[in-house]
């Protein structure tokens, strides 16, 4: 089985409280793009969540459902190890430009 290539841009990075940490694309390939992947980091993990977009359930209730994830967990760790190296590299350099 062949393994994906992927390409992590990082657009913004949140020097804030919120959970929120970072907004990339990933590009799988040079085939197929991923926009709006958030690094999310809590007192227990620092993850990659995946777009997602919302709609209501037959009682009005919030129903989220990702827009693009991965299939195997296999895949789930590659983008996420991905993702993470290019976000501890931009925080890197976001730190120097605040020094």
């Amino acid at each position: 089985e062949k393994t994906m290539k992927y390409q992590v841009k990082i657009h913004k990075v949140f020097n804030t409280d919120k959970p929120a940490k970072a907004v990339a694309s990933v590009t799988i390939d040079k085939k197929i793009a991923i926009h709006g992947i958030r690094v999310v980091e809590t007192e227990k993990a620092r993850f990659v969540a995946m777009p997602y977009t919302t709609s209501k359930d037959k009682d009005g209730k919030d129903i989220r459902r990702d827009v693009a994830h991965p299939i195997s967990a296999e895949a789930r760790k590659e983008l996420e190890d991905a993702v993470i190296a290019a976000y501890e590299i931009a925080l890197k350099e976001t730190n120097k430009t605040n020094e």
